[in-house]
């Protein structure tokens, strides 16, 4: 009988996990379907020179505007409580770092400005966070892959302040991991 009421507690358990970010395969098979270049190619690195617009400030950058920094930028979803988990990692790096480098969280899901400045300000996130055009995305998968699209791989790109870019592994990237990354693409 124990067996058992474990073994439903762990099913239990995977399905809670599932339905947390089932919203985000839906979403990255949505973002999928859109981010499939037809007939559409870009010069390597385009998304790096795209116009970008923080959510809460409507200041609009580019991450090339960041040269000379190390730059982490994480594509999330504000309804993926992985991404949160994610979000407090990079805010502990940053806390190390300092002005070694700098954030940006882009939305690939897409579920409004209100929900990404909700999710800003309820999770502290003090940088800057955008969403992405349609034409980002599709450079950014053309450079990197269709994985760095899916908010539940916790997917994070480091920018060295050359502006080439470094895809982490999937997986929540540790403070301490970051911190590395960034003192190693400082140099």
């Amino acid at each position: 009988m124990r067996k058992f009421s474990f073994l439903l507690t762990v099913m239990a358990s995977i399905s809670l996990l599932l339905a947390a970010c089932g919203g985000q395969q839906e979403s990255h098979e949505n973002m999928t379907a859109t981010v499939e270049p037809a007939d559409v190619s870009f010069a390597p690195g385009a998304w790096r020179d795209m116009t970008l617009t923080d959510a809460r400030t409507k200041a609009e950058f580019k991450l090339t505007d960041y040269k000379g920094k190390v730059v982490i930028l994480e594509m999330m979803d504000p309804g993926c409580p992985i991404c949160k988990d994610q979000l407090k990692e990079i805010a502990g790096a940053l806390a190390v770092v300092g002005d070694q480098a700098i954030a940006v969280s882009v939305d690939i899901g897409y579920k409004g400005e209100g929900a990404l400045v909700k999710w800003a300000e309820t999770n502290n996130a003090t940088w800057s966070v955008a969403f992405i055009s349609k034409e980002f995305s599709q450079s950014l998968v053309q450079d990197c892959g269709g994985e760095v699209v899916y908010p539940g791989n916790t997917p994070v790109i480091i920018l060295d302040p050359s502006g080439e870019w470094h895809v982490t592994e999937p997986g929540i990237k540790t403070s301490a991991t970051l911190v590395e990354l960034v003192n190693q693409w400082a140099q």
